[in-house]
């Protein structure tokens, strides 16, 4: 039987079929899925290059609001960031591709009507083969109350295939959140939330109960108990992990001693993604070389990997 593209480009170490292998993002925050490349061309300045780690969430944030974002703000700058994230996908031959986008943002664009047209504009010019999942997405300090409130204004449109409440794990109890969570349900959205990338496994799998997600962004705390990783595996409950972001934050050594080894080993099923390129500087085909050459995974556990994240999303 032929190799896959993807197996032959690791272990010929080629970009150029790496690339072309047909595969999927689907962690991906929409105003930080360009590549610094896209930006420093656009704007005509040089950024510096991000640290080997930062300190945590809010180091990222600090570098990212004093190197990049003061050269790329606004609805211009956001615009210009969004058309990247999806040239990035043209480039890289996401075949999948699930994007976030805060109701901030909408408004920025001028509302629900004009940003799709925006944004539908991006996915045609340059990746109109690519299967397009938008996201809304909440952060974790938000009012909730109004949230729940103004929600359906995005829903009811249809637009959205999934809901993701990010930026910072453990501000508020699970159940604080069950509002969205269940006006995203009464729209048949993928429920999804950042958990376990900094928490624990307890927290990915109460997440999980509690508001009946169905898939996790991160979730790599779950390598901490075989207990948590046989409920995610028999639930079918797929962990988004961005090796690049988890290792960069400090919440993983390295590609080497990344715990995505041990979800794999343990039945867990998982996709590869890049959760911030414009941060963390490592774009798709990059990820799966780095956890091939650093013995993680095999390439028939990466090919595997790939494959999954092409299937669609519907509900178990």
């Amino acid at each position: 039987m032929a190799k896959s593209l993807l197996i032959e480009g690791l272990i010929e170490n080629d970009r150029g079929k790496l690339l072309a292998a047909p595969k999927s993002d689907l962690h991906n925050h929409s105003t930080k899925g360009c590549s610094l490349a896209w930006v420093e061309e656009r704007t005509g300045h040089s950024f510096p290059k991000p640290p080997v780690k930062f300190n945590g969430l809010e180091g990222m944030q600090k570098w990212f609001t004093s190197y990049v974002k003061p050269y790329c703000s606004g609805y211009e700058g956001i615009t210009m960031r969004w058309e990247g994230a999806f040239a990035e996908a043209g480039r890289n031959n996401i075949k999948r591709l699930a994007m976030n986008f805060g109701v901030e943002e909408i408004r920025l664009a001028g509302g629900m009507d004009d940003f799709r047209k925006l944004i539908e504009g991006f996915h045609i010019k340059h990746c109109p083969e690519t299967v397009f999942e938008p996201e809304l997405t909440y952060i974790s300090a938000c009012d909730i109350d109004e949230a729940a409130d103004s929600i359906d204004e995005y829903l009811q449109t249809g637009y959205f295939k999934s809901i993701d409440v990010c930026g910072g794990e453990n501000v508020r109890p699970f159940e604080a959140f069950l509002p969205l969570y269940r006006k995203a349900e009464r729209y048949g959205l993928i429920k999804i939330m950042h958990v376990g990338e900094s928490g624990t496994a307890d927290d990915v799998r109460r997440a999980v109960e509690e508001l009946g997600l169905d898939e996790v962004h991160h979730g790599i705390g779950a390598a901490g108990s075989k207990e948590t990783m046989w409920f995610l595996a028999d639930n079918h409950i797929r962990l988004n992990v961005c090796p690049s972001s988890n290792i960069m934050l400090g919440y993983a050594e390295d590609f080497k001693n990344h715990p995505i080894s041990t979800l794999v080993d343990n039945g867990v099923e998982v996709t590869i993604n890049t959760d911030d390129l414009l941060i963390f500087n490592s774009s798709i085909e990059n990820e799966y070389l780095m956890l091939y050459k650093s013995g993680t995974l095999t390439a028939d556990h990466l090919e595997e990997i790939r494959l999954r994240g092409l299937t669609g999303r519907d509900k178990i």
